[in-house]
């Protein structure tokens, strides 16, 4: 460990879901020292949700010692962009959904430390990829189910973004033969409105179009 973790052992992870925002500081070893958790929707605006969010972060960073000890913030959330840490026109998000939210910009501003922003599955897949059941892998998909469906792409140990940030979106490929479930972002025939968390069970494998 270098002198910078020494000082600043501590970074804060946010999954940021449809329906809920769980925090956690971690150390360098993924271990979890605190969590917290707050809900997504019921902000109008995504100042009001940030802070929400920096009120509830505030007890748990208090917990590790205070800001100090923290070196920077990640953030994993839906229709994020890696190379421009925004949320951008996020269907399931009631602040998010009509335009572009700089997010990781906002959270720097209040907290005082660097924050990166990523695709919500993409985080998860450099998440099992670091420390979890992709840690032998190079290539693989992880596939997250909550109030949509995401996906996060690994080829030779790169999370692959694309030009724009949004490659590898398996939420929107299309699924059903006609007449499908509404995904969040007004689409029908999708994989992401086949699985929304609110839909479960309504549709069968007759609904999915053969290879």
């Amino acid at each position: 460990m270098n002198e910078q973790e020494l000082m600043k052992p501590y970074v804060i992870g946010l999954d940021l879901g449809g329906t809920n925002s769980v925090f956690g500081i971690v150390d360098s070893r993924g271990e979890i020292k605190a969590t917290t958790a707050i809900k997504t929707q019921g902000y109008d605006t995504a100042e009001e949700y940030v802070k929400a969010a920096v009120e509830a972060l505030n007890v748990i960073i208090y917990q590790v010692g205070g800001i100090d000890k923290i070196k920077a913030m990640g953030i994993g959330a839906p229709n994020g962009n890696f190379y421009t840490g925004t949320i951008e026109f996020a269907p399931n998000l009631v602040w998010g959904h009509n335009g572009i939210v700089p997010l990781a910009d906002m959270f720097s501003k209040v907290l005082g430390v660097p924050v990166g922003l990523t695709n919500d599955a993409n985080a998860a897949a450099i998440g099992e990829m670091t420390y979890g059941v992709a840690r032998s892998l190079k290539n693989f998909v992880m596939i997250t189910l909550g109030t949509g469906v995401g996906s996060g792409i690994v080829i030779d140990g790169h999370v692959v973004y694309g030009s724009d940030g949004f490659a590898g979106e398996l939420g929107h490929v299309t699924m059903v033969r006609e007449n499908g479930r509404s995904c969040g972002c007004g689409r029908t025939r999708l994989l992401g409105g086949l699985l929304l968390g609110h839909g479960r069970g309504t549709h069968s494998s007759r609904d999915v179009e053969p290879v």
